[in-house]
């Protein structure tokens, strides 16, 4: 249950960065939802991947294969991200900012679920050696 608050907490931060991002780019930049998106994603991905791996599944070690993990894990859920955001605002008209935070639900649970059974299982990565 720890976890679960810890991730939230990290959801949080992360949330705040990426939608900071994404939103700043829409409205003052007129730059289109889903290049806002990526961007305010790729910026929050730095800060996820530590934050996940030192506060969230207390991993003090680090293992090659983490990152690259972590970046499919990271494209997996982004790319359902960007569909569930296109399929929201682009065929049923939601307005963007309304249908980022839809998309940005569908991504946290999935990515949740990923990085701990992926990429920071501990087991997981010793039994691929």
């Amino acid at each position: 249950m720890i976890q679960l608050i810890k991730y939230a907490v990290t959801g949080v931060i992360n949330t705040l960065i990426g939608y900071g991002v994404f939103w700043v780019l829409l409205t003052q930049f007129n730059i289109p939802a889903e290049y806002a998106n990526a961007a305010g994603y790729g910026i929050a991905l730095i800060f996820a991947f530590l934050l996940n791996k030192i506060f969230v599944f207390n991993t003090s070690t680090f293992h090659p294969g983490m990152v690259p993990r972590f970046v499919v894990a990271f494209l997996v859920t982004f790319l359902i991200n960007q569909l569930v955001l296109i399929v929201f605002h682009r065929v049923l008209g939601v307005r963007a900012e309304i249908a980022q935070l839809l998309a940005m639900s569908t991504y946290t649970i999935l990515f949740y679920i990923l990085n701990k059974r992926y990429v920071f299982n501990e087991r997981a990565t010793y039994e691929k050696k």
